[in-house]
């Protein structure tokens, strides 16, 4: 099989301009090279649920074994992805011309599924049905599997390849997160005549997050304070109303709840004697999962990477992925690193020769429970 496919699949990808929410340009060619390979892949309509242009893409490959498994990658990436211009060092890394991310969260995934199938079709072999979906809005929220509907989904195990790491890197759980929300109704007064009239909503919310616990909580959870926002936009009011978008996230569900018990009774006490009126909001996004190194769907994975003489590490993660949500419907599913490190900046890079291999491992994971027979 030659290698310079996938290579060939992720230079054309990334180069397609691409946003959470506008993904039509890389469904399309995915589309195409599914086709081409002989794999129809059907659109649901996620999409219109948050007003994106695009759904989601599923597609299926029977090979004649019995069982299934669900290899999934998300086609959206992070804001400043447009205009990406893929550059090769000469060290075999692949970079950004350093202005705009690289996109290989979560292209890279989508290649190795792309490779996966060719793979299959050329091998001459019999192996399990396979499950192949490309999500959207995973950036913005794990949008494309949430409302994906998994009634259509035979398998009870699953790998995202959507991790960063270098090839070999298991990840076996993941973080639950919650959005948080704080709202500071204060009182509006000309700021040069009668200041005393006003309740400044902005000072209020800035006492608020003085002292409010973030960043790192413990070594599995994190905090963040991240959006503010005004209603009046001049100096010469005194400001009625302000807000902080913010969330929470840990791999442990009871430190989630905890969490979000301190953060609405402490807002209440920050805000106490100042006059305003202060509304919280916690919205669950997503639930948390783990897995034991022993696992079946960890130990496939292993066996996989250490039969191409892949040195192996699993270990948990801090930031969410589809995974979650096809845990929480009952499908177990662990994420797969690609090669890509600093991903959402622009010295996000990918190692050439894991990405290389990439599809390869996705081959060989379908393989392995070839072997070892795949739970109905």
């Amino acid at each position: 099989m030659d290698n310079q496919r996938i290579l060939q699949d992720f230079l054309d990808l990334v180069k397609i301009d691409a946003a959470s929410g506008n993904e039509r340009g890389v469904a399309d060619a995915v589309k195409a090279k599914m086709a081409e390979i002989g794999v129809s892949l059907e659109e649901d309509h996620s999409g219109e649920k948050i007003d994106g242009n695009t759904g989601n893409l599923f597609g299926v490959l029977d090979g004649g074994l019995p069982g299934s498994v669900l290899l999934n990658a998300h086609m959206d990436r992070v804001a400043n992805g447009f205009g990406i211009k893929p550059v090769i060092g000469d060290d075999r890394i692949i970079r950004s011309d350093g202005t705009t991310i690289l996109a290989a969260d979560d292209l890279s995934g989508v290649v190795a599924l792309i490779d996966c199938a060719r793979r299959l079709k050329a091998g001459g072999k019999k192996f399990p049905r396979v499950e192949f979906l490309f999500t959207i809005g995973e950036e913005t929220g794990l949008f494309g599997s949430k409302y994906f509907d998994v009634s259509k989904l035979r398998s009870k195990v699953g790998y995202a390849f959507d991790s960063p790491g270098r090839m070999g890197r298991v990840v076996c759980a993941a973080p639950g997160q919650i959005k948080l929300l704080i709202e500071v109704e204060g009182r509006a007064a000309h700021a040069g005549n009668c200041p005393e009239d006003g309740i400044n909503a902005t000072v209020v919310l800035a006492k608020i997050l003085a002292n409010i616990r973030d960043g790192r909580l413990d070594p599995i959870s994190t905090s963040n304070f991240a959006v503010v926002e005004t209603r009046n936009k001049v100096t010469n009011i005194v400001q009625p109303y302000a807000c902080c978008k913010g969330e929470m996230r840990s791999r442990d569900a009871k430190k989630i709840d905890e969490y979000a018990a301190y953060f609405e009774k402490y807002c209440q006490e920050a805000a106490a004697g100042t006059g305003a009126k202060v509304t919280t909001t916690v919205e669950p996004m997503y639930q948390t999962f783990a897995f034991e190194e022993s696992a079946p769907v960890v130990q496939a994975a292993v066996k996989a990477l250490r039969g191409m003489g892949i040195e192996t590490q699993v270990n948990g993660g801090g930031g969410g992925m589809d995974a979650n949500n096809w845990n929480a419907a009952g499908i177990a599913t662990v994420g797969v690193a690609t090669g890509y490190s600093g991903n959402h900046g622009v010295s996000e890079q990918i190692y050439l020769d894991d990405l290389l291999k990439a599809g390869e491992l996705a081959e060989n994971i379908v393989m392995t429970w070839a072997e070892m027979g795949l739970p109905e």
